[in-house]
């Protein structure tokens, strides 16, 4: 439906290489994007100038709007428009993320129990045995990139828990298949060139594809032929019902293998990496930290019962997803022609909602840039406006599991070692489907209490946080 002379000019960029241009503006830097849309345009914002097929909708009124009505907005897919129909890719890519209506809401119900909180605490055992092993590795002295180790950790950790597999030692495992599949799929260059071409990327995210649902399916075969032997999150998939005896096939089993991978492990492996950093740059909350840990667990792994009596622990992690959450935007699609604020939208327009630029609204958290865990013990943000995870009806299914994952992880490491950054890094964003630091996180592993190294950090994540200064 087009936009009719009656409705109101929808601000935006008036960009000379169109909208083509600042989607690639958008795909180099979306925070660099979203940021300057919200500075000089508000809360609602086109890509271009009156131009309805993509707008940013910006503040928690928006957020609930846009992710609230699933019936209007629908979630948009993840895998390039000219993907094969009857292909591994396109089946991969048919999970939760992507789905909507009736299929999403009977999907998600099969998929609930699996998640919920005494059977994802079941795991704490795997969790620190897994963390312990990591450790067991490291080095005073050792400079080691923290993004790296912490991805491999949590790569085994999903591994084992979510699939039932060792990755420890196995680098054909399929964590490290759907690991290499994410990459692809994220590349610039599927996006630019979606065309199945030789020596192309997409050929290879095709490639890749075909062979992550080989790897998927044998799985699923093996618990089918055994299915009392294992109790990971995918044999519980292959057992669950739906009130009139609905199961989940195994097309569906493997588009749902993967998105329940990524929740377990992008997003705990960038939570972590982020949060060792500002501790790193805020040495007063980390002493503070240690010595809340020392008090509580005097150097053992964390029980469930002792997770509950860490208050700072839990404050730290919130405020580190606050100030870099890990999913930075969310996209959805009108279904129908219809009225976001004061604009006229078509059917099909993309608006594009922002966590981050949500938790950085100073109306919000006051000097959101400032690391500051002690806010939490005054402040109770509404659903919709912290939401590290999302919010509505697709929500991450995966949440308790991540924190749980990333209290272990912490409570663990930070009484064994801390962690400084290496002088004269460079740490910028490297914005996909999640955020991670584009060079890596170099580090320097110490022992608790030692005075951190002092470096004057370097690169945009000083236009994200408010960072202590060297000397």
């Amino acid at each position: 439906m087009a936009v009719t002379s009656l409705s109101p000019t929808i601000p935006g960029p008036y960009a000379p290489l169109g909208w083509r241009g600042q989607a690639l503006a958008f795909l180099r830097d979306p925070i660099a994007l979203m940021s300057a849309l919200r500075r000089d345009y508000g809360n609602l914002a086109a890509i271009l100038h009156d131009y309805p097929w993509w707008l940013f909708a910006f503040g928690p009124t928006y957020n609930q709007h846009v992710l609230s009505d699933a019936a209007l907005f629908h979630s948009t897919p993840i895998a390039p428009l000219t993907t094969p129909p009857n292909s591994a890719l396109a089946r991969l890519t048919n999970n939760l993320l992507t789905m909507n209506g009736e299929t999403h809401r009977q999907q998600r119900r099969l998929m609930l129990p699996a998640f919920h909180r005494k059977r994802v605490e079941s795991y704490r055992d795997d969790m620190v045995a897994l963390t312990e092993a990591m450790l067991a590795g490291w080095h005073l002295g050792q400079q080691l990139d923290v993004a790296r180790a912490m991805q491999h950790l949590t790569l085994c950790i999903a591994s084992r828990t979510l699939f039932g597999v060792d990755a420890t030692s196995d680098t054909s495992s399929v964590g490290t298949l759907i690991h290499d599949w994410m990459a692809a799929l994220e590349s610039g260059g599927v996006l630019l060139l979606p065309k199945d071409l030789p020596a192309t990327p997409f050929r290879r995210l095709l490639r890749l594809s075909d062979q992550l649902e080989a790897r998927i399916t044998t799985m699923i075969a093996q618990k089918r032929a055994d299915p009392t032997a294992q109790h990971d999150v995918l044999a519980m998939l292959l057992a669950a019902r739906d009130e009139d005896g609905t199961a989940l096939s195994d097309e569906e089993l493997i588009g749902q293998a993967s998105v329940i991978f990524i929740a377990g492990h992008e997003t705990s492996s960038n939570a972590l990496t982020w949060t060792l950093f500002l501790l790193a740059q805020h040495p007063r909350i980390l002493a503070d930290i240690q010595s809340e840990l020392a008090g509580v667990l005097r150097g053992g792994a964390p029980t469930l019962e002792q997770l509950g009596r860490l208050p700072l622990l839990e404050r730290v992690i919130k405020e580190s997803m606050r100030l870099l959450p890990p999913a930075t935007f969310m996209m959805r699609y009108t279904t129908r022609p219809t009225q976001l604020g004061p604009y006229q939208l078509p059917i099909g327009a993309t608006v594009t909602i922002s966590p981050y630029i949500t938790h950085h609204s100073p109306d919000l958290y006051p000097l959101p840039e400032r690391f500051n865990p002690a806010r939490w013990e005054t402040i109770a943000p509404g659903t919709y406006e912290y939401l590290p995870f999302g919010a509505g009806p697709h929500m991450c299914l995966g949440s308790t599991f991540a924190m749980l994952e990333i209290k272990i992880v912490l409570a663990i490491l930070l009484q064994r070692y801390q962690l400084a950054l290496r002088p004269g890094a460079r740490i910028d964003r490297n914005v996909k489907i999640t955020m991670s630091p584009r060079q890596g996180m170099p580090m320097v592993v110490q022992l608790p209490g030692t005075a951190l190294l002092r470096a004057e950090v370097r690169g945009n994540i000083r236009e994200m946080v408010e960072l202590r200064s060297s000397g």
